[in-house]
């Protein structure tokens, strides 16, 4: 049963009964949980994923690479790197620190043209690694995993409320059953 006055359940009235006052906090809470407590912790997940993904060890370092020849368009989806759909494997050069020129290959976007430069990332020994932070990767999985979390805490706090009323239903059902029991017999007398 609803009523047109609102904020009804806060107001000091003697026929509202202690049930109301409870689920008006229920309503409360749960309405906080889901504005601000929900969006928080989906923000907060989302930022701890992305901070704890994927780091380079310590002994690799970025290296800026030039393309010896153009990079070819994807022909299959086996020349496609699967972390990066965006990418394809293209012969680059490099220098060394001592100034040694080295050549080797590595991913780059399809198209790229002859003598565009790339960052490479190559360990202590000079040996060409595989980039190990995939942006695209660590932001989808940050907003799937944010998304998910602010979800579990939306359906948590719709859940208690849900709880906390059919408790409540419960409890003024068995309140009714009492008082009836008390004034039910008196009603009966005047009304034969």
């Amino acid at each position: 049963m609803r009523t047109g006055v609102k904020m009804w359940r806060w107001r000091r009235n003697p026929l509202r009964r202690s049930t109301d006052r409870v689920e008006a906090w229920a309503v409360l809470i749960s309405g906080l949980v889901l504005v601000v407590g929900a969006p928080v912790v989906g923000v907060a997940t989302g930022m701890t994923v992305t901070a704890s993904g994927p780091r380079p060890p310590a002994d690799w370092h970025r290296v800026s690479a030039v393309l010896t020849q153009k990079a070819p368009a994807p022909s299959t989806p086996s020349e496609v790197n699967n972390s990066n759909y965006e990418q394809v494997k293209a012969a680059v050069q490099w220098h060394a620190a001592d100034g040694s020129s080295h050549r080797g290959f590595t991913w780059v976007r399809p198209n790229s043209a002859a003598g565009s430069r790339t960052t490479i990332w190559l360990d202590d020994a000079g040996m060409l690694r595989e980039d190990p932070v995939q942006e695209v990767q660590t932001q989808s999985r940050a907003l799937a995993l944010g998304t998910a979390a602010a979800t579990g805490t939306a359906a948590l706090a719709v859940g208690a409320y849900a709880l906390v009323r059919v408790r409540l239903s419960k409890r003024n059902a068995s309140q009714v059953e009492r008082e009836w029991g008390v004034i039910g017999p008196e009603w009966r007398r005047h009304s034969l």
